[in-house]
């Protein structure tokens, strides 16, 4: 079974026992994944040509799950732990494909909402970021890399008796961006996510 299958079914197999606990909230997010071109040095590059590749920005989703600790009707505080199956996208330099770049992450974080007649959202998180190459001649390697990120939202909420139904739309920045080196670890970093649009939605109980 695969990482990203497994941990689903134990967010879903979790629910039931959150549900139990006051201010607790289960979602998932779609997101866009934004990098930027980098350069591969020739020190770095192997059986690859050495250059500027483009930016890698797939799509993907991941899996939330969030308790509120402070709750003063108008506002509220609490954590949050996020865990981002492997999104890919092609490798291409001069307009030649020579593989994929993978990225999956986990993260753990506070976040604080504001409820008006739309609803603020601010978070700050720890991700533990894996970035992951797989070459046309079938080599792949890993790097792993943490750092913070800042997220900002806006969105609604349909407050219910028994569970309330949200969506919103949140853009996240890291606060500090790794850059292209002499070495096949640094291209990985610097070619990771410099920014990630979603949609996230779910329930709060």
């Amino acid at each position: 079974m695969k990482k990203s299958t497994a941990v689903g079914f134990a967010l879903i197999a979790l629910a039931p026992l959150a549900a139990r606990a006051s201010g607790v909230e289960i979602g998932i997010l779609a997101d866009k994944q934004v990098g930027k071109v980098q350069a591969l040095s020739a020190a770095a590059s192997g059986d690859f040509p050495s250059g500027n590749y483009d930016a890698v920005s797939p799509t993907g989703f991941g899996f939330r799950v969030g308790y509120t600790f402070l709750d003063l009707k108008i506002a509220s505080l609490g954590a949050a732990m996020t865990y981002h199956p492997k999104a890919e996208g092609d490798l291409k330099a001069a307009g030649t494909t020579y593989g994929k770049l993978g990225h999956d992450y986990a993260a753990i974080g506070l976040q604080a909402d504001w409820k008006f007649l739309v609803n603020l959202h601010a978070a700050l998180d720890y991700r533990s970021e894996k970035v992951t190459t797989a070459w046309n001649d079938g080599s792949t390697d890993s790097t792993t890399l943490t750092r913070p990120w800042a997220t900002v939202g806006v969105g609604v909420s349909l407050p219910m008796p028994v569970v309330s139904p949200f969506v919103r739309l949140e853009v996240a920045a890291p606060l500090s961006t790794p850059k292209s080196g002499d070495s096949s670890d640094d291209f990985r970093k610097a070619m990771a996510p410099s920014l990630q649009v979603a949609l996230y939605g779910g329930i709060r109980f």
